[in-house]
């Protein structure tokens, strides 16, 4: 599971870089007797499409599908590769070195790919039918300039998971909506003897959890020009309210800046020893963490520092993309085309407890009792800066540096002021 457990993959940026020109004719036996334009029907040839494996069913969905892709397409082969996570962050800067392009590539350093011109359009290989299905906020972080180079493929949220079980016992009727009723209700859950709320700011995905604060106060990463803003007042201000649960009210658990999400905070959630805490509320995290677990839980939007902040959600999706090669449009938006028609994609998010990035297939999930929640935050979504250059390096940082702010000695704005002096010195 790659999406939802570390966000964007950039390893293969540094590859791309070394290939500044337009991709012309890469090696990978691409062929198409047709003009290379939209229209059905006369193309033949090879495709090569690379995906990401997520579980033991991701090989088999690959696989089923191809095979029915061809029996409709006689003149189209599909070349599948299937590929665990780890693997293929070795093998796509490979690919990119050798100019071995994939027609289709599942993976998520999309903007330095399309900043070297080595990807087509989205709306090249996209039929209208299908553009229009995308939810507008992930089509919009899949742009570069306002043009679409990533493709919307599966999607994940964070909303502020509770422990009904705990709220019950603490009094607390309905989970916080502003940081005050937060703090109250952080209080009376550690007076009833549960963690008021764990805050995982160790290295594994401690982005996450400080875009929801910052963006809870109306702080951020970047200004609406792009530059970084990572030390603003903002976001100061917001770690010091963090460093006052931490320290000051103790309602986190002991040392927050070394506590990771997976093994921390979720286990310690799922063992019913936590009140709230960041989860994503969708079936992975259902059918992963919690399985077996006796904790009732529920989610909600996260709590703002002032309801005058709009309500929001940390989106994170994994993308499609297609490379430029030689003839190879009408293949790859028929394979498109086919990969999203409802049934069969429906199928993919389904097997591997995703949410959607689809209108038809969020309809089709709005009743499920986990998926529903996140499917309504999808519209809300903001992201990471994942259009800039060096978020690599800037979320590296963060991983390795923001923790170390809980420590009661630590200076908070000597710790915001390493980070934007990082963002700005690497692009």
């Amino acid at each position: 599971m790659r999406l939802t457990r570390y966000g964007a993959a950039v390893a293969a940026g540094a590859a791309a870089t070394l290939l500044l020109a337009a991709c012309g004719g890469g090696s990978g036996g691409s062929s198409n007797n047709a003009s290379g334009g939209s229209g059905g029907g006369s193309a033949s040839g090879t495709i090569s499409v690379v995906m990401a494996q997520y579980s033991s069913k991701t090989q088999p969905y690959w696989t089923d599908l191809v095979s029915r892709f061809e029996k409709k397409y006689p003149k189209i082969h599909v070349n599948l590769r299937v590929i665990d996570w780890n693997t293929l962050l070795q093998q796509v800067p490979t690919m990119i070195q050798t100019r071995s392009y994939p027609d289709v590539l599942n993976f998520n350093a999309y903007s330095t790919f399309a900043s070297s011109g080595l990807l087509r359009p989205a709306t090249q290989v996209l039929s209208p039918q299908v553009e229009s299905e995308f939810v507008p906020a992930f089509v919009k972080n899949d742009s570069i300039n306002g043009t679409q180079y990533g493709i919307p493929w599966i999607a994940s949220v964070r909303a502020l998971g509770y422990n009904k079980q705990a709220f019950a016992k603490a009094g607390i009727t309905s989970p916080p909506q502003t940081w005050a009723q937060f703090v109250t209700d952080a209080k009376k859950a550690k007076a009833a003897g549960y963690t008021g709320y764990c805050l995982p700011l160790g290295s594994e995905e401690s982005q996450a959890e400080w875009s929801l604060w910052m963006w809870s106060n109306g702080g951020g990463w970047v200004s609406p020009s792009g530059q970084w803003t990572i030390n603003s007042a903002k976001n100061l201000q917001a770690l010091q309210f963090l460093r006052t649960l931490a320290n000051t009210d103790k309602v986190t658990e002991p040392d927050p800046g070394k506590t990771n999400r997976t093994n921390g905070c979720w286990a310690d959630f799922a063992e019913g020893h936590v009140a709230m805490t960041e989860i994503m509320p969708l079936g992975t995290f259902a059918t992963t963490s919690m399985k077996g677990s006796p904790v009732q839980w529920g989610s909600a939007p996260w709590p703002r520092s002032s309801t005058s902040i709009p309500q929001f959600t940390l989106g994170v999706q994994d993308v499609l993309m297609a490379f430029k090669k030689p003839g190879n449009v009408t293949m790859v938006k028929d394979f498109l085309d086919f990969v999203y028609q409802k049934d069969n994609y429906l199928k993919f998010v389904e097997n591997e407890g995703f949410l959607p990035a689809t209108t038809p297939a969020d309809q089709a999930l709005a009743s499920d009792p986990v998926d529903a929640e996140g499917i309504k935050l999808l519209p809300k979504a903001k992201f990471y800066p994942v259009t800039k250059s060096n978020w690599n390096q800037v979320q590296s940082a963060v991983q390795s540096q923001l923790g170390t702010a809980m420590d009661p000695s630590a200076n908070p704005a000597q710790v915001l002021g390493s980070l934007q002096q990082t963002a700005q010195s690497s692009g």
